[in-house]
């Protein structure tokens, strides 16, 4: 029970297959380390055969030699060490008689035996009877003939068995070789599939994730360590989206904070209108006509509308809500955010909006006046006693990113936009940090004066719309931001709003 559970358990783990990758590696290593080891077993058997026949057939030899020498000079000595050699050939092939059946026959090894006998004969002869060696020389030369003939048909052909038997072995061992390789390649693409593809397919959806195209990631297999990778990842993402809205909601409470003085000085002229209206009918209470009342009313009826609207509008951005793209009334809702943080702006600065009455745009107000109060208050900051800031509107038909450092999904984008600049004339913003200023925490304020996430936000809320962010600008001459926002079919332009040119 426990080695099943054991081998389900390494199945579906990366540890499993890569383990089982190196122990099928290992066993087709072994299983061909065991084959050439039978191999060279059976080559070696055959390299001492071969030296057996070559024994033998050298022994013969050895006969021939002093065979030759005994005719030649009549020498005991001679006779005596062929005598020996005789004897040393016959234990051979006594010894060796079932080696050798593996390179001659039965038929061809009793010949041999047959032969050395009557060699041996032969020979015995000389040394007991006396003879002499010109009688006998002929049958004994014929005889050792035929011996050495044997022998050396055995060694060569032992001889070609082992140069056989070396080229098989040379050709085996090529294809055990090209045979592992193959089945270590399929193994190594094995493992591939079952490891390297769910990380690729990690990776495929982390940068759907960095793309905003996918809010979490789904685990591409079964194995534990992927499904812990995912759920550790998956519950980063998670803290990491609640660590975001609160960084936004602190700085939508930091920007509501901001709007109160604005929204107190719009507040005071509705109220002043309805304190002097209420004054002149106290005065003239009994004394003026109905219709003069009636018009007295009707004011204090206005103004008490029209600060029950600011109070809404500033109700409406300041309650957290689900994003919802609506047909949105630009130039009022960007009216309305200047009205809000007029309290920031020098008396003499100038606010200046070049927009469209009739544009609207696809979008959630409440977010996208985050956006304008933002880039407002930023516009602000570095203005002089008397500057100026100018937002505009327009639809483009582009092909093309902005001008500058762009930022967002949409900046590839082909089509209608609409795009929205606010520019200001101060003293603009350093090349240097250019590139840095959407970045997260990022300010050039002092120490509690900022936390350095406007811009930021700025860019995550224009990302969510599908839009782009882009910032251009020259020291001492000022900077303008420009935001794209995809045009879609619900919105309805004048037809003097239009310009079909691919930038500004």
């Amino acid at each position: 029970m426990i080695p099943a559970i054991r081998e389900a358990v390494l199945r579906h783990s990366l540890r499993g297959k890569i383990t089982f990758g190196y122990y099928a590696v290992a066993a087709i290593i072994l299983v061909a380390s065991l084959f050439f080891v039978g191999e060279l077993r059976t080559l070696e058997a055959r390299v001492v055969l071969g030296q057996r026949a070559t024994d033998l057939y050298d022994t013969v030899l050895e006969i021939r030699r002093f065979e030759r020498n005994y005719f030649l000079h009549h020498q005991n000595a001679d006779l005596e060490e062929n005598l020996v050699y005789i004897k040393l050939a016959r234990s051979m092939l006594s010894a060796n008689r079932t080696d050798f059946l593996a390179i001659a026959t039965q038929t061809r090894l009793d010949e041999l035996h047959t032969l050395l006998d009557d060699y041996h004969r032969q020979m015995m002869a000389f040394s007991t009877a006396g003879q002499s060696p010109l009688e006998q020389e002929p049958r004994v030369r014929s005889l050792g003939q035929e011996l050495v003939a044997i022998a050396e048909d055995m060694a060569g052909s032992e001889r070609r068995q082992i140069q056989t038997t070396l080229a098989s072995f040379r050709t085996l061992l090529l294809g055990v070789i090209l045979a592992m390789a193959l089945l270590i390649v399929v193994i190594g693409r094995a493992l591939s599939q079952r490891v390297v593809r769910p990380l690729k397919e990690m990776e495929a959806s982390v940068a759907a994730i960095s793309a905003n195209r996918r809010e979490s990631l789904s685990a591409p297999s079964n194995d534990r360590e992927i499904i812990s990778i995912i759920a550790a990842f998956n519950h980063m993402l998670k803290e990491l989206d609640v660590r975001q809205k609160s960084l936004m909601r602190s700085e939508r409470l930091a920007s509501l904070g901001t709007m109160l003085s604005g929204v107190a000085h719009e507040l005071n002229n509705p109220l002043s209108n309805i304190s002097t209206s209420c004054q002149i009918l106290q005065e003239e209470a009994g004394e003026c006509d109905a219709a003069t009342q009636r018009r007295y009313l009707d004011q204090i009826d206005q103004q008490t509308e029209r600060a029950r609207h600011i109070v809404r509008s500033l109700l409406d951005f300041s309650r957290e809500r689900a994003f919802r793209k609506e047909p949105v009334p630009l130039r009022q809702l960007v009216a309305q955010t200047v009205g809000f943080v007029r309290g920031e702006v020098s008396a003499k600065s100038v606010v200046r909006l070049a927009i469209p009455e009739e544009m609207t745009v696809q979008a959630d107000a409440q977010r996208l006046q985050q956006v304008f109060v933002n880039l407002i208050r930023n516009a602000m900051e570095g203005l002089g006693p008397e500057g100026r800031i100018l937002i505009s509107a327009r639809i483009l038909h582009v092909s093309e990113p902005p001008e500058g450092t762009a930022l967002g999904e949409g900046c590839e984008r082909d089509g209608e936009v609409v795009e929205i600049c606010v520019a200001d004339d101060g003293p603009g913003i350093a090349p240097d940090i250019l590139p840095r200023i959407f970045d997260p925490f990022f300010t050039t304020r002092d120490v509690g004066h900022g936390m350095g996430l406007g811009l930021f936000v700025v860019y995550e809320i224009v990302d969510e719309h599908g839009g782009c962010i882009a910032v251009r600008s020259t020291p001492g001459e000022g900077a303008t931001f420009c935001i794209r926002l995809p045009r879609e079919a619900a919105d309805e332009q004048p037809a003097g709003a239009r310009e079909d040119k691919g930038g500004q």
